[in-house]
């Protein structure tokens, strides 16, 4: 399995980038999102202008994995650019303290105005793991830190065997997918990066000059990686996210249905006291314009026959669906509450034909996932 990710910035605003390209990118497949934060040196401070809204949008698009980048510099403590980066991210981005998803990205590079030592990527993100206790991965091209001591991080490699005006997907193929020259090991210890960044001039949606990123793994492996969970599902925070049951579909007749999702189940338990935020995207493909389109949690508690019901999102259709593809996303916000153990949790759509259009059944699309995370 393949999970796609996009890095951003200022950069990517003054090309056209807004919350909206954000919530399509998320809805074509893109499953971990960073973006540019501080960048310090001797003589001045780089705040974003718009990390804090990237990053917003990714979480309310439902994308799980959302990390600010730091670009490391020379000359200034590590301890002070670590916690330039965790006082910008207070303030800009205050969710991200309670955000399972969320990890650090350290951007060590060699630029033409400062050969940026590997150890100071590596201090710097020592510093923020340990203010933070969150992971920090380290974005260092093999081209640039070959040999280098890089410390225990997450390796991110950047190695684009081709740069073309492509979708994002097309060029992950180009480029030799899971088997491509960006997975080589190399760095000391010698270790193959967990992410490849094998292209910056990707499409995303309408966004053009993306950088795009592949993870060769799961979700669960990818939440494993930045210590959203552990490998034995023991951690204080689990995740749980899966697509839709092939070939499911549903009546577009004013009724609510509950979604299979591909692990067979309609329900999702939750298997510890806690603290749940769950989020779902809804890809329909048979869509008229006019049709509405509503979206429900449906809690059951134990010992309690009663659910209790919780309305998520309704949306017409205000666009005829053939113009942009065949396929319509509705997305639900992420909502937390505190439930016990042995809650299930199903999540059902209702579509309510457009006057005239009815007897249709409605298949679901590749972009549909429900994300739960429980915080025990």
């Amino acid at each position: 399995m393949t999970l796609y990710g996009w890095d951003t910035s200022d950069y990517d605003v003054s090309r056209g980038l807004t919350p909206a390209r954000v919530a399509a990118a998320a809805g074509l497949g893109i499953h971990f999102l960073t973006s540019k934060g501080t960048e310090q040196t001797p003589s001045n401070v780089f705040h974003s202008l718009s990390c804090g809204w990237i990053l917003a949008a990714g979480r309310d698009a439902g994308i799980p994995y959302l990390g600010m980048y730091v670009v490391v510099r020379s000359g200034v403590p590590a301890a002070t650019q670590a916690q330039t980066a965790i006082t910008y991210a207070d303030t800009h981005l205050p969710w991200w303290r309670t955000w399972p998803g969320f990890f650090w990205q350290i951007d060590l590079e060699r630029w033409p105005y400062d050969d940026v030592a590997p150890l100071v990527g590596v201090q710097v993100g020592t510093e923020l793991e340990a203010r933070t206790k969150r992971i920090a991965v380290m974005y260092a091209s093999k081209g640039q830190y070959g040999s280098s001591s890089l410390g225990h991080f997450p390796r991110w490699n950047a190695n684009y065997p081709h740069n073309l005006d492509e979708s994002f997907t097309t060029a992950y193929t180009r480029a030799g997918g899971d088997t491509g020259p960006g997975w080589e090991a190399y760095g000391t210890p010698s270790a193959v990066p967990r992410i490849w960044q094998y292209t910056s001039t990707a499409r995303i949606g309408a966004q053009h000059t993306c950088d795009a990123n592949a993870f060769r793994g799961t979700d669960t492996e990818f939440a494993v990686m930045i210590g959203a969970t552990t490998a034995g599902g023991t951690d204080v925070q689990t995740v749980s996210i899966v697509t839709i049951f092939p070939g499911f579909a549903i009546p577009a007749d004013g009724a609510f249905h509950p979604i299979r999702w591909s692990d067979g189940n309609t329900a999702y338990r939750i298997s510890a006291t806690g603290v749940i935020g769950h989020q779902s995207k809804i890809d329909l493909v048979g869509l008229h314009q006019g049709d509405l389109v509503r979206l429900r949690a449906v809690y059951t508690f134990p010992g309690n026959p009663t659910q209790t019901v919780q309305p998520l999102n309704q949306q017409t259709v205000t666009v005829d669906p053939t113009l942009i593809g065949g396929d319509f996303v509705t997305i639900s916000a992420n909502e937390n509450h505190q439930v016990p153990a042995g809650t299930t949790l199903t999540f059902e759509v209702a579509v309510t034909p457009v006057a005239g259009t009815g007897g249709r059944n409605l298949s679901f699309g590749t972009a549909t996932r429900k994300s739960v995370l429980l915080f025990s």
